[in-house]
């Protein structure tokens, strides 16, 4: 982050990129956001376990259904994130940006995306199938499912966003897709790791 940063304010070139992912999400709305955030939480991370010749990569059905989870994730996420600039305002003071990361990791975060992660990955793990969700939900309520992630996710998310909201509004969306290709791989792995766990 603090690469990309300092690379935006020194680079031509990174500026010009942040300013073109900017207008394109401008533009494209949310299927933009769809499959940007889709591609940022999916196939970036994918492609750097290629590269490092992980063995762990996802199988073709695996990766289908994670593009398409990411992708609806990230339209949850703009419309957050339009809400939050309408409550609070877009500035990248201190106060605006500590209200932002409040509301999105004390409400936002247990109450929508932890649940949806762990639901969708749960809903995967066993085929797709309803019943089966409901039996696993019987044995362990979702709160002490979800709790284990959300431990995880505050300790990346809030320093991460608090980087994020600080930043000019060209620059956080370019922001937002390099840090959610790093959380897919560890959130994608603790809700995996779960699942076998209870296996």
């Amino acid at each position: 982050m603090v690469g990309l940063v300092v690379a935006y304010y020194n680079l031509p070139a990174v500026a010009s990129f942040a300013e073109t992912l900017a207008k394109l999400k401008e533009q494209g709305g949310l299927p933009f956001a769809f499959i940007a955030t889709a591609f940022a939480g999916v196939i970036l991370p994918e492609l750097f376990k290629v590269a490092t010749k992980d063995q762990h990569r996802l199988k073709r059905g695996e990766l289908v259904f994670m593009f398409l989870v990411f992708g609806f994730n990230g339209l949850i996420v703009d419309t957050l994130y339009r809400l939050l600039g309408m409550l609070f305002g877009n500035e990248n003071d201190f106060k605006t940006v500590a209200l932002k990361v409040i509301a999105d990791q004390s409400l936002a975060a247990p109450l929508v995306f932890m649940p949806y992660f762990v639901l969708m990955v749960l809903w995967g793990h066993h085929g797709f199938s309803v019943q089966a969700v409901r039996q696993e939900l019987k044995k362990e309520p979702l709160f002490r499912k979800i709790w284990p992630a959300l431990i995880v996710g505050w300790a990346f998310w809030i320093p991460a966003l608090s980087g994020i909201y600080a930043m000019p509004q060209k620059l956080q969306f370019v922001l937002f897709l390099f840090v959610e290709a790093a959380w897919s791989l560890i959130i994608i792995h603790v809700a995996k790791s779960m699942n076998e766990a209870k296996s």
